[in-house]
Parts: C-alpha cells; sequence; structure tokens
C-alpha cells in the first residue's frame, strides 16, 4: 500500500513538474518571440525614419543654399528661372515667399494665405526651418517645407520666409515599408496624437489621432496611454501591444529627430511571428515529448531502485537480526519487547537464562516470572508501572534479583522505553547486569573513605606537628631576641645572631613544608578582597629593600601606574608570589649583579577586567632548558650541591606556581645558564569601586604602650616568660594566666577596666582558648565581657585556625614564633595607642 502511493505520489509529482515546466517554457519562449520581434520593427522602421529625417534636411539644406542668391538677386526672371531649375532637380510642387503674418505671393504673383499653425512663429520670431500640413486653395493637402530669411522684397511683396511644398502622398512614399507584404502602417504624428503623415495598411486608414485610435480600441489603460503620451512629447521610444478589432498588433516608435515628430510602426503580430509560432509550436511539442519520455525513464528508474532498496533492506534487516542476536548473547543485558495491551513477552534475547537462570520459555510464557526474582524488600513492582510511561518516554529503576539457579544477589540497571510501532503500543526492556560495577564502586567508595580518613589524619598531624615546632621555636627565637639586648660580646652576639638566622632559615622551611601540604589538600583557597593594587607592590618593595641590605646588587624598578587601582584580589598571596621571585632573585645573583622589577597593567576579558604583569629579570647563575622544565617541581634544584650553598627546601617556586594557578593567571621563565634568569607573571584582577577598598588601619609601630594592662593567658612557661619580658619592656603590666580555666576566673575576679586586653593561647590544659574566649563573653554579669579585646597568640597558624579565632569571638589572632611588631599593632589597634 505504502509502495503504491509512494508511486502515484511520485506520478503526480513528475506530471506536476511537467506542466510546471512547459507553461514556465511557453512563457519564455513568448517574452524572446516578443523581444525578438519588436527589435527587428524597431531596426526596420527606424530605417524609414531615418529615410524621411534624411528627406527633410536635404531640403532644408538645399533651401538655405537658395537663401543667399535670392537675396542678392533682383532681377525677377533671373529667379523665376532659378527656382524652375531648382523645381526640376527636386520635383516639389509650389514655391512660396512668406510674409511675417504667413501670407505668401507665388513666383508669379499670385496672393494668398497659407495655413502654417503655430510653426509660423518658430519660422519667423525663432528663425528656425519648419516642416507642416497645410492646404491651399483648389488643391490637395500638401506638405510645406519652410526655411527663415532676411526681410526681403519680391514684387513689393515683403517676405521673411520661403517654402516649398510636396503632396502628402510624396512623403508617404518616403515611409513605405516593402516588408510584410503590405500589413506595416507607417505613421508621422504630433505629441497630442494628431498623424501628419499616415501611411496606413487597409485596416489602419483613416488615422487622424493615433492616441484617440488607441484609447478607443479599449486594449490599453489610461496609465498605458498617458505614458505613450509623455513619449511622444519627450521624443522618446519604445516598443508595446495593443489589440484593436480583436487583432494584436506589434507597435513600435521613435522620435523624428526633427521638431516635435513621432515616427510610429505597426503591425499585426500574427504576421510577424508567423514563423517564429510555428517553430515555439514543434520546439513546445518536440520538448514536451522529450520530457515525458524523460519522467518515463527517471519513473521506471526510481522503481528499479526501490526494489533494489527494498532487497538491501531485507538483507540488512536479516543481517541485524542476526547481530543482534549474536551480541544479545555475550553481553550482560537482557532485552525484551512486551504488548503493551496484556504484557505479552514477544521476544526475549537468549541469554536470560545465563544472567537470571530463567529459560526464554518461562519468561514468554509469563513475564511476572523475572518479577518474582526481585529480593521481598522491593516495595515497588516495574510491570504495575509500564501503563503510566507515555510512547517517546522512558524510566529507569536500580533492582536487586536473586539468580534463579545460584542463589546469588544481582544489581540490575531497568530501563523501560515505550515506543509505538505501526500504531501498535510496546514497551521495550532493558535489563542490565551492573553486578561488577557495583562492587568495583563499592571497592572505590571504600578506597575514598580510607583516603579521607588518611587526609584528616594528614591535617590533624600537620596541626599538631606545627603547633609542636612553632612551640619551642618561638623560645628560641624569642630568647635569642632577649639576649641581642643585653649587649653580649662580639663573639656571643656572632652566636646569637647565627641562632636567629638559623631559626628564620628553619622556620622558613617548616612554613614551605606545611603550606605545599595544605595546597595539595586543597586547604589554601583564593580568597580575594577589594583592595588597592598598588599597595601590593610598595609592600613587595619595602620587603626587597630589607632582602639587599646587606648585598651588593643593583636594584631596578620600572613601576606602572594604573588608571584603576581598586580591585578584587587576595593580597597576602600575590606579594608571596612576587616575594618568593624576588628572594630567589637575590639569592641565586652574585654581588656586582643586578636585578630588574616592571609592573605594567593591560585590558582584560572586559571592562570590568585587567590583566596585571609582573616581571622579574636578574643576572644570576640562571638555568639550563633541561631544568626550566622542573622549576615548578616540589624539592627541584638544578645542582647536588644548591641545597647546601643557597639553602632552601626546593618548595618556594612550586608554592608559587600553585598559588598562581589558584588565582587563575600564568606564571613563565626564561633562563640561560650563566646568564640570568626572567620570570613573568600574569594575574586577572576584577575591578571594583573604591568605596570597597578598606583604608590601611595602624601603620606606625613606634608608640607608647606604657600602662596597658594585659591578662595572658598561656600553658607553656618559656613562652610566658618570652611575652613578658618583650611585653613588660614596652612598660606594659602583664598578668599570666596558666591555663584557660585560670584566665576565665582571673578575668571574672577583678572589676572591670582591670585589663585593657587579653591574649589568649588556645592549645591549653583543663579549657583551651576557644571555649575561655566564650565563656568570657558570655558573662552577662559584667559589662566588659564583650567589649574586652581578645586576640590569639597562638602556634595554630593555619588559615582555618585563624578563622577559628574570630568564629569563637576573638578580635584577632598572632601566631607563634611571635614578631614584636605585630605584638605591638595588635595592641594598638585594639586599645586605642
Amino acid at each position: 500500500m505504502k509502495k503504491r502511493l509512494f508511486i502515484l505520489l511520485l506520478v503526480v509529482l513528475l506530471t506536476t513538474g511537467t506542466v510546471s515546466a512547459g507553461f514556465a517554457y511557453f512563457g519564455f519562449v513568448s517574452q524572446t518571440i516578443y523581444e525578438e520581434s519588436t527589435a527587428h520593427l524597431s531596426e526596420i522602421f527606424h530605417q524609414a525614419n531615418q529615410t524621411l529625417y534624411n528627406l527633410v534636411s536635404v531640403n532644408w539644406s538645399r533651401m538655405r543654399m537658395w537663401v543667399p542668391y535670392l537675396e542678392k538677386t533682383e532681377s525677377e526672371t533671373d529667379i523665376i528661372a532659378y527656382v524652375n531649375q531648382a523645381r526640376e532637380e527636386i520635383n516639389f510642387t509650389d514655391f512660396y515667399f512668406i510674409s511675417r503674418n504667413g501670407d505668401y505671393i507665388t513666383l508669379e504673383g499670385k496672393r494668398g494665405y497659407l495655413d502654417l499653425r503655430t510653426q509660423l512663429s518658430l519660422l519667423i520670431l525663432e528663425q528656425q526651418p519648419v516642416v507642416v500640413n497645410s492646404v491651399v486653395p483648389d488643391k490637395p493637402e500638401i506638405m510645406v517645407f519652410a526655411v527663415p530669411t532676411r526681410q526681403g522684397t519680391y514684387r513689393d511683396f515683403d517676405y521673411e520666409a520661403i517654402a516649398i511644398t510636396y503632396n502628402n502622398s510624396d512623403l508617404v512614399e518616403a515611409l513605405k515599408i516593402s516588408t510584410f507584404d503590405g500589413d506595416a502602417s507607417t505613421f508621422a504624428v504630433l505629441p497630442d496624437g494628431r498623424v501628419v503623415v499616415d501611411n496606413g495598411s487597409e485596416d489602419m486608414q483613416d488615422i487622424y489621432n493615433f492616441l484617440a485610435m488607441l484609447k478607443d480600441s479599449g486594449s490599453l489603460t489610461d496609465r498605458d496611454l498617458e505614458d505613450l503620451r509623455h513619449a511622444f512629447l519627450s521624443g522618446g521610444s519604445g516598443d508595446m501591444v495593443f489589440e484593436l478589432n480583436d487583432r494584436d498588433y506589434y507597435l513600435v516608435y521613435e522620435s523624428a529627430n526633427f521638431q516635435d515628430w513621432t515616427v510610429l510602426g505597426v503591425v499585426p503580430a500574427a504576421v510577424v511571428n508567423a514563423s517564429m509560432n510555428k517553430m515555439q509550436t514543434i520546439t513546445v511539442f518536440v520538448v514536451s515529448g522529450i520530457v515525458i519520455a524523460l519522467a518515463v525513464m527517471l519513473l521506471l528508474m526510481v522503481i528499479q531502485q526501490n526494489r533494489q532498496k527494498l532487497k538491501r533492506k531485507d538483507y540488512e534487516l536479516l543481517a541485524r537480526d542476526e547481530l543482534f542476536s549474536k551480541i544479545s548473547t555475550n553481553v550482560d543485558d537482557v532485552f525484551l519487547m512486551m504488548d503493551a495491551r496484556n504484557l505479552h513477552v514477544e521476544y526475549v534475547s537468549p541469554n536470560i537464562e545465563k544472567l537470571v537462570g530463567l529459560s526464554e520459555q518461562q519468561v514468554l510464557g509469563n513475564i511476572y516470572e523475572i518479577e518474582n526474582l526481585v529480593r521481598q524488600d522491593e516495595s515497588i513492582h516495574i510491570l504495575d508501572q509500564l501503563s503510566e510511561i507515555k510512547p517517546g518516554e522512558q524510566c529507569e529503576w536500580n533492582r536487586e534479583y536473586i539468580h534463579q539457579k545460584t542463589g546469588k544477589v544481582l544489581w540490575f540497571r531497568v530501563v523501560v522505553f515505550c515506543t509505538d510501532i505501526q500504531g501498535a503500543k510496546k514497551y521495550i526492556l532493558d535489563l542490565s547486569d551492573r553486578t561488577k560495577e557495583k562492587k568495583i564502586n563499592q571497592t572505590l567508595e571504600d578506597a575514598v573513605r580510607n583516603a579521607e580518613n588518611a587526609s584528616r589524619a594528614k591535617t590533624i598531624f600537620l596541626n599538631n606537628m606545627s603547633h609542636d615546632i612553632r612551640t619551642p621555636m618561638n623560645a628560641i627565637i624569642g630568647f635569642t631576641n632577649i639576649a641581642r639586648k643585653y649587649d653580649p660580646k662580639p663573639e656571643v652576639m656572632a652566636c646569637l645572631e647565627k641562632i636567629g638566622e638559623s631559626s628564620e632559615h628553619l622556620l622558613t622551611l617548616i612554613n614551605d613544608v606545611l603550606d605545599i601540604s595544605r595546597i595539595e589538600s586543597g586547604k589554601i583557597k583564593f580568597a580575594p578582597v577589594p583592595a588597592d593594587i598598588t599597595e601590593v607592590v610598595n609592600t613587595v618593595l619595602s620587603i626587597m629593600y630589607g632582602f639587599l641590605s646587606n648585598r651588593s646588587l643593583s636594584f631596578f624598578t620600572n613601576i606602572e601606574e594604573p588608571e584603576a587601582t581598586c580591585v578584587l584580589a587576595d593580597t597576602v598571596r600575590i606579594r608571596e608570589v612576587l616575594v618568593n621571585i624576588l628572594g630567589n632573585a637575590v639569592k641565586f645573583t652574585e654581588d656586582g649583579g643586578s636585578i630588574h622589577f616592571e609592573t605594567s597593567y593591560h585590558p582584560g576579558a572586559d571592562a570590568r577586567q585587567i590583566m596585571v604583569r609582573y616581571r622579574v629579570s636578574d643576572t644570576g647563575i640562571g638555568m639550563t632548558e633541561e631544568f626550566i622544565e622542573h622549576i615548578f617541581d616540589e624539592f627541584s634544584q638544578e645542582e647536588n650541591n644548591a641545597r647546601t650553598h643557597y639553602k632552601g627546601t626546593g618548595l618556594g617556586m612550586a608554592i608559587t606556581k600553585r598559588y598562581v594557578d589558584l588565582m587563575g593567571g600564568t606564571i613563565s621563565v626564561k633562563s640561560r645558564k650563566g646568564e640570568g634568569s626572567t620570570f613573568t607573571v600574569e594575574l586577572p584582577l576584577e575591578l571594583t569601586d573604591e568605596s570597597n577598598v578598606q583604608k590601611q588601619g595602624y601603620s606606625n609601630t613606634n608608640v607608647d604602650l606604657t600602662g596597658v594592662k594585659i591578662l595572658l593567658a598561656e600553658d607553656n612557661d618559656l613562652n610566658a616568660e618570652i611575652a613578658m619580658v618583650q611585653l613588660e619592656e614596652l612598660g606594659i603590666r602583664v598578668t599570666r594566666a596558666a591555663d584557660g580555666k585560670e584566665a576565665v576566673k582571673t578575668f571574672a575576679e577583678n572589676p572591670p577596666g582591670t585589663f585593657d586586653l587579653i591574649f589568649m593561647d588556645i592549645m591549653m590544659p583543663e579549657m583551651n582558648g576557644y571555649e575561655a574566649t566564650e565563656t568570657i563573653r558570655s558573662m552577662n554579669n559584667r559589662q566588659d565581657c564583650l567589649s574586652i579585646p581578645i586576640i590569639a597568640m597562638t602556634a595554630n597558624a593555619f588559615a582555618e585556625d585563624v578563622q577559628a579565632s574570630l568564629d569563637a569571638g576573638m578580635n584577632g589572632h598572632i601566631a607563634k614564633p611571635i614578631v614584636i611588631d605585630e605584638v605591638i599593632k595588635a595592641i594598638a589597634q585594639n586599645v586605642n595607642r
């Protein structure tokens, strides 16, 4: 049925296409015939027009040649003889001397009036030659050719022009067309359509106004007639078709090129197109026959191709069935197709027995055999929900089945598709065995859980190690700084300085190891805040000048000022990146070398973003091309003795690269061994309003803290002693509490105003610093419980430790080993000094 409909549709389309093509071809041929015919007619009638023009021009030229003779000759006899000789040469009928008012006198002295109509003024006043229809008594209608002369006298008659006449039939001969067997008509008309020269055929005689004739025929619209009248008036040319007496005519027209005459050519269309119409008819029959033959051939080819396609399709279906059967036998998916009306199984893949232990016959007989394999704790039955699935939709479930023969628990992913096959609703089930994946996922989940436990253990270890190392480091650095203030002997001072340098170096190594571990564990996050980007450079430069204090290095800067300075940036990370790079430049450049630091700003991805570029160049030891590929690897140093000679863990550049990546930027390096290195860092920064940038607070640590009263909660005696010594040297009165519980008691037992600030250690026995702070903040019976500044002074130095301190109600955080300038700054900011 479908095949027949297809063939019928194809025949209809071919027939419609053939008919449409025939009409299109017929229209094209008709238009071509019209264009060729009018072009041919225009050429023929142009020749007639040229003949008329030549006749008029020759007569005017000859008459102008007569004028000088007539003006200088006084003898009437000579004038008569001269004119008669000219008459014999060009065969005109009469000769006239014409006055200003149109009166005339002949050579014989006969007088009268020659009606030149509107052309008289053109002849006399504008001194232009004219040709015009006119009449004289007792003679047929004549055509008058006149040219102006100087004022003269002939037989006492004053004249200003001379004229000769022809019978109209003489000019008609000039327009006569020998082609078309007398069926062609030629006219000369005025702009208003009046015919001045009539060479009409039998069916075009006695036409006095051509435009009036066209209007009476009714074949042209008023708009067409107006356009034609305008063409006559403007001296235009063209062609058209009009109908007269149920007959079509071609009309071609063009200006006569003298006065305002237009020459028309009119020929019946059937006469012009006789041979071409015959050719068109023959062509149409031939082309139609060819098209029909091609259509029949095409139809036969389509039918043959359809037969071949059907054969191929049958073969493909058989091959596909065989392929599907082989595949379904060897995959871990069971495929079923059921009728939606009665859930009758129409197909089941042969591998069902291997996967669930049921035979094909069991499932073909009853689909519920599969549902009986579901574990008893499954409350939802798939078969009960199939009716809710619409054609084109699908639903999925996870199911645990019990293998019918082995009793093993199997995990299946069940997907049901609803489809429409020739109007019949069908369900297609795919039972995919995911038991292996389930076991693999379970193994992976266990591995992830173990990894998370290991990561938590690592984090706890790092926190504890950081605290346990920083606590004695605080004592070493603190006592070293205290000892320097007692003016020891030079030998002792040298030892103290070396101890201080080694302590600072050890602390840097510890920080690097802890930072890289925390970066890898994802503990360090990118935290952009509104900031002035130029302040970062100023801070870095002040640190850099400290690096150069005991070195003989030339340091050059080229710092560009950005148009907008307020951005969202993690200034701490940017500063660490630049300090690391500049510190390496100082470390690996020998005295006498130079370092260049450049900062520039460039347009970002859009108007709200800028790209800041930092470039550090040095003339140091440089690197080989092989080592450049590993410069950002952990613990990488090019030379075996570099660790001893230059000191460091080889983690600085690895940390720098992680920070740059964290901020979405890029870092690159160019270097040659023995010639120096150039590091380039590019960071995208988002612009922000200046009002969002918090101005720097207290910056001057040179402040008088005499009389400030501080409660120090510190369980480590050495750390407590160091802090008390350094604070008391500043005139601060310090009260120590040995743990958090004692700190709370001391604060509670003293009246408000006893202490200006509390320094709180975190890891203390009895009660830690967080608990002690929360307890103090909750003392509702004291008016200063919320206003007393509490600053964490702890070896817990990570970012989350800072946040934990703030969350517990503290006002700030100072990491151990303590830097006395930071301590002074914190005190001054919180006690208004």
